[in-house]
Formats: C-alpha cells, sequence, structure tokens
C-alpha cells in the first residue's frame, strides 16, 4: 500500500485504537503506551499489504495480536480476556496477513467453475494425489494437471485484485406485474419462479449484457456458489440462455417506465384513442338498441353488451395476424409463454392500462347426475372498473363447468352442492334473488354469431392502426437491449388493439357507456359461449 494511504487509513484508526486499548488497561499511561504500540504496527504492516478486503477486520486483528504481545512481556503464561495466550515465538504480523489470505483464498475458491472447485479441494484440502483425483473423477492426470495450473492461475489473480459490490448489492431493484403471454405450466408462470429479491435481481444483471456467474457474484455481491444454483434453476426452466461463450442471458421481456417515458406513451395513446373512439367505437355502440335473440343479459341491460363488445371492437383494428409461438418457450413443467416483468419505480406518473383478457374451455365435461357431456367457452376481461380480483389463478374451470351444470338444472340446491353456490355467489356469476338466483354473465348460444355482429373497422382506421403501431414501438424499444427489439416490434405490431380501457374511459365521459352497478361489477365483461 502506498504512504499516502496508509496515512489516510491511520489517521481515521489513532483514536479508535486508543480507545482500544483503554478498554483493555485501567492505567492510563499504560494504555497510551499500548496504544502507540498498536498505531506503529498497523501502520508497518498497511504498509507491506495490498488489496485488503476488510480494512476494519484486519486492523482489529493485528490490535488484539499487539495487546497480547504487550501483556506477554509482562506475564510470560497468564490468560487474556479468559483465553490463555502462550507465546510461540512467531511473528504476530505474518500470522494476521496469512489469516487473511487464507480467507481470500476461501473466497476465491468459490469464484472458481465447479470442476475447478471440485479438483482444488481434493488437492489441496485432501492431500489426494494427481492420480487419485484422476480416478475419482475419471479423467486423464493431464486435464487434472491442467485444472490445477488453470486454478492456480486464476486464484492468484483474484486474490491481488480487491472484489467490490456491484450497483445491484447496493441498490437491488424489485420487478413488479410479472406475467405470461401464453399458457403457464404445473409450477405457475413468471411470478412463481422470480417471486424473491435474488432471482430478481439475477435477472435484471443479465437483461442488458449477457454475464458469466462471476460477473452477477460480483454485481450483487453473493457468493458465486449461491448464484449458480439460482441461474441453473433459471435455465432449466427457460427464464435465462446459457450462450456459447459461457455467459448467460434473461429471456424475459423487462419493461423499464421513466417520467418521460411513461408521459409520452401516454400522450400518444390518449391520441389515438380518442380517433378510434370518435370514428369507430363511439358511432358503432350507439347504434345497439336491441338484444340479439342468440344472446341472454342480465337484467337485459344493453350497456353490458357495450362493455363486452369494446376489447372484441379493439381487435378488429388488428394489422397482422401475429402468433409468438417463435418467442414463446416450452418449459420444463408444462408452461409455453413468453415471461414478462416490469422493473418497479418511483415515477409518479401512471399509464392507468392495467387489463388482463382471459379464455377459458372445456371440450368435454361430464355432468353430475346423467351421462351427457357439455361444451363451452368463456371469457373474461378485467380491468379496474370490475370487482374481481386480477389474478388469472382465479379464473378458473371449474367454476364455468359449475355455472354450466347451473344453467342445465344439474346442480341442485342441496347440502351436496352448498359450497358450489357458494363459490359462484362469492364470484359473482350467480346473484341470489329472493329464494331464487340469477346468472349475471353474458350467455351467446353462438360463437360465430357473436363474431359477425362486430362492425368491421375501415381500410382508412387500419392505416391510422398502423401509423400508431410504428410510433409506439419506437418508444418501446428505447433503452431495451438489441435483442428484445424483433419481439416488442412484433407485439407492437397491433399495439391499437391494446387500447381497451382509454377507450372505456372516453366512452363513460361521452356516455355511450355508463357505470355498471356494484352488482354487475362482478359479472362485467364475462362472456360464457354455449354454441358454435
Amino acid at each position: 500500500m502506498d504512504k499516502y494511504e496508509a496515512d489516510r487509513i491511520i489517521e481515521g484508526y489513532v483514536k479508535k485504537l486508543f480507545g482500544f486499548a483503554v478498554s483493555k488497561l485501567s492505567d492510563i499511561h499504560e494504555a497510551e503506551e499500548l496504544a502507540e504500540d498498536i498505531v506503529l504496527t498497523v501502520y508497518e504492516s498497511l504498509l507491506l499489504r495490498e488489496n485488503i478486503e476488510n480494512v476494519n477486520g484486519y486492523i482489529y486483528k493485528v490490535a488484539c495480536n499487539v495487546y497480547a504481545r504487550y501483556i506477554d512481556k509482562k506475564n510470560k503464561h497468564l490468560r487474556v480476556d479468559g483465553i490463555e495466550y502462550i507465546p510461540d515465538g512467531n511473528d504476530i504480523e505474518l500470522e494476521v496477513i496469512e489469516s487473511e489470505q487464507a480467507r481470500l483464498l476461501r473466497r476465491e475458491i468459490t469464484y472458481l467453475s465447479e470442476m475447478q472447485r471440485k479438483i482444488v479441494v481434493m488437492h489441496y484440502f485432501h492431500d489426494m494425489k494427481i492420480r487419485e483425483i484422476a480416478r475419482t473423477l475419471v479423467m486423464s492426470e493431464s486435464t487434472v494437471k491442467w485444472y490445477l495450473a488453470c486454478s492456480r492461475k486464476e486464484l492468484g489473480i483474484g486474490m491481488e485484485n480487491k472484489r467490490t459490490i456491484g450497483e445491484l448489492g447496493i441498490r437491488p431493484i424489485k420487478l413488479c406485474n410479472m406475467g405470461h403471454n401464453g399458457h403457464p405450466g404445473a409450477l405457475g408462470d413468471t411470478e412463481d419462479f422470480l417471486k424473491n429479491s435474488l432471482t430478481q435481481n439475477i435477472v435484471y444483471c443479465a437483461y442488458h449484457e449477457p454475464k458469466t456467474i462471476n460477473e452477477i457474484a460480483e454485481e450483487l455481491g453473493v457468493n458465486p456458489i449461491f448464484i449458480r444454483d439460482e441461474v441453473d434453476y433459471l435455465e432449466e426452466y427457460g427464464f435465462m440462455d446459457k450462450l456459447s461463450n459461457g455467459r448467460y442471458r434473461t429471456n424475459v421481456l423487462i419493461y423499464q417506465p421513466t417520467d418521460e417515458k411513461i408521459k409520452a406513451e401516454n400522450e400518444l395513446a390518449l391520441k389515438y384513442a380518442e380517433i378510434f373512439t370518435k370514428e369507430y367505437f363511439s358511432p358503432v355502440l350507439s347504434q345497439i338498441n336491441d338484444i340479439p335473440d342468440w344472446l341472454t343479459l342480465p337484467d337485459n341491460d344493453i350497456n353490458l353488451l357495450k362493455w363486452s363488445l369494446v376489447p372484441f371492437m379493439s381487435k378488429k383494428l388488428r394489422t397482422a395476424e401475429i402468433t409468438d409461438k417463435e418467442f414463446s418457450v416450452k418449459r420444463k413443467d408444462g408452461g409455453d409463454y413468453v415471461a414478462t416483468a416490469s422493473l418497479e419505480t418511483d415515477t409518479d406518473i401512471h399509464c392507468n392500462d392495467d387489463y388482463n383478457d382471459m379464455w377459458r374451455n372445456n371440450d368435454s365435461v361430464p355432468f353430475l347426475t346423467e351421462n351427457k357431456s357439455s361444451k363451452w367457452t368463456s371469457w373474461q376481461f378485467n380491468s379496474h372498473w370490475d370487482s374481481r380480483i386480477m389474478d388469472w389463478r382465479d379464473n378458473r374451470c371449474d367454476d364455468f363447468d359449475k355455472l354450466y351444470y347451473y344453467l342445465c338444472g344439474e346442480l341442485k340446491y342441496n347440502e351436496l352442492n352448498i359450497s358450489a353456490y357458494q363459490r359462484l355467489l362469492d364470484k359473482g356469476y350467480l346473484i341470489k334473488n329472493g329464494n331464487d338466483f340469477k346468472i349475471n354473465v353474458i350467455l351467446s348460444y353462438s360463437i360465430k354469431k357473436w363474431y359477425d355482429f362486430i362492425t368491421p373497422a375501415s381500410e382508412k382506421l387500419i392505416e391510422i392502426s398502423k401509423e400508431y403501431a410504428k410510433q409506439k414501438s419506437e418508444l418501446d424499444i428505447c433503452n431495451q437491449p438489441q435483442f428484445m427489439h424483433k419481439l416488442i416490434k412484433y407485439y407492437g405490431q397491433n399495439a391499437a388493439c391494446l387500447l381497451h380501457t382509454r377507450v372505456m374511459k372516453l366512452l363513460l365521459d361521452m356516455g355511450v357507456l355508463n357505470e355498471p352497478s356494484e352488482e354487475q361489477r362482478k359479472g362485467l365483461c364475462t362472456v360464457m359461449f354455449l354454441g358454435e
């Protein structure tokens, strides 16, 4: 260590070392003598050392040894602080240095590859000969020697370098809105795999730039052994990819909002939502005054039909038929989806676009009491206007099974089915109506007629949709890694189809839509299709 750095360190420890001496000796004059001895020894030791990782711990060890030596001069054999001290004639500073070196060595061993680490431990800690190691690991002796040579080189370099904790180790990030586009597997989706802070920071660390396990470990300030286990698990299930150069890259689309970006996106989305609402949604919905005979609406309320039609009308603004199979990952637990998440920020601006659009179906469901089968398909759109939990797990197929049984008179109201009725009431699919029940979702007896009922968008609107998609994609790829640009642009082709909630707000302001009642909120934008 250079003299300037040693002077700077010792200056900050003079008072602390004097306090240490006073705490050990009751006589103030002896304490001053001990403190001078400690300061001089520490200073000389610092000049001889480089890259002391834990300066405070190192100085404390030297101070304790100088104190023990001081006492030894007065008494050749006594107990120091309850611990018997017997001088052995060894150089105190050398012992401290060797102790520090051993700690650094143990640290650097964890940064070796698994095979390197295994061979080093077998050879140096278990005293195994090269021939024994080769036989145990089923490899040639020359290969073992090569591993040892590489390991010694890496350990030497590592011990000379000072490892520092990266930004994520000091200020870890947090992910939110973790979800999926596709079908989750038996172990859930993105939220289930990235449920703790460590995994979230690992995937973010390797998102913008591929990194080795050791680089991730240094950035997070975590032992590489623990990082390796997490990375292996994430790679096994497709959330990270191991590249040909040995580095790992995150395979999760992470949205990174900033005040400027959200403001620009809000302004752009509002501009085009107003165009689409004025030119398409409002005139089409305003003309709907009668209920088709293939529909059943709760309380015959056409307003509920209009609410459910908005997301389907949005699909008429698509500019391309897209499928994300090219990007979707088939996962070990049966999942097949694109993983998504957002970086949690302190931004004060919000986009208010939270929603999810979900389909469920069951091609053949056995009835409870008759030897029959049923077919149904359900659709549900969750937003802040309904009173449901915005969680895909709570949109269960068996709820619609029960509802179908009820419609067909197969779900008798008795003690056996009381829990099924309670679930449908809690979900709001059924409403208690005196001594009876009523359906609180839209029933459509034809999927084809439902789609045919929706007026197509004009060619002019499709061109405007393409214009919006291009501008939105340019905003979306800002600050995103290059390998994600293709996916972002691919999804962006139908950006106009995702303006549902903004259009709903504008339609409410215009009076084309009316606020649903508390009772209607439970089944809002839920359609059960009972025929093709």
